[in-house]
């Protein structure tokens, strides 16, 4: 079984193009489940609607265990979910932009920092830095950051990658560049 999470597919940027994998093959298809919500590409965090699009027999087992494992959404947000998944998605074209300039900004700054590398994500909201130039594993490195900076950032552990911590820039361009000066700081100390 292939369990693939499609929800930023509408969150990517420059030539990059979304394709699922249940579309590379009949085979690929047979397997896949897809999972997706309104969270992101919607801003509807914390109504908690998704979906799911598998093959029917496993569709009805996602849906007998669903079904006694959670209580459904409330009406309203599942009819603001079918509105914005049915409504106009201008939106997107102005957040995408916006996205990526804050993408842009935050990547130069997290390879300008000594001991960090990055590799430039083309969707989401969110740069995964290598940051074993620093000598510190991903836990240290963000307990020290928050604690000695107030920079939040998540540990890569949480992803399988102890060398690597998770950045968001869905904040305000301000608030990135305070993050960015900040950590950078904190990055140029250790070498010190």
């Amino acid at each position: 079984m292939i369990l693939s999470d499609e929800i930023y597919e509408h969150l990517i940027y420059g030539n990059a193009k979304h394709q699922t994998v249940a579309s590379f093959s009949s085979e690929h298809q047979a397997h896949t489940i897809i999972t997706h919500g309104l969270a992101k590409a919607w801003s509807m965090t914390g109504w908690r609607l998704g979906f799911i699009a598998a093959p029917e027999p496993i569709a009805k087992r996602i849906n007998a265990i669903q079904s006694h494992s959670t209580s459904n959404p409330t009406s309203f947000a599942q009819k603001g979910g079918v509105e914005a998944l049915r409504g106009s998605q201008h939106h997107l074209k102005e957040w995408l932009p916006e996205f990526d300039r804050r993408r842009n900004y935050a990547y130069e700054r997290l390879t300008a920092m000594p001991g960090v590398t990055c590799v430039k994500a083309q969707g989401a909201f969110y740069l995964f830095p290598n940051i074993s130039g620093t000598g510190m594993q991903s836990t240290e490195f963000c307990d020290q950051l928050l604690e000695r900076s107030q920079v939040a950032a998540v540990p890569g552990i949480a992803f399988g990658s102890d060398d690597y911590i998770r950045i968001s820039y869905a904040t305000s361009m301000v608030n990135i560049q305070k993050g960015m000066d900040r950590m950078d700081a904190f990055v140029r100390s250790l070498h010190s």
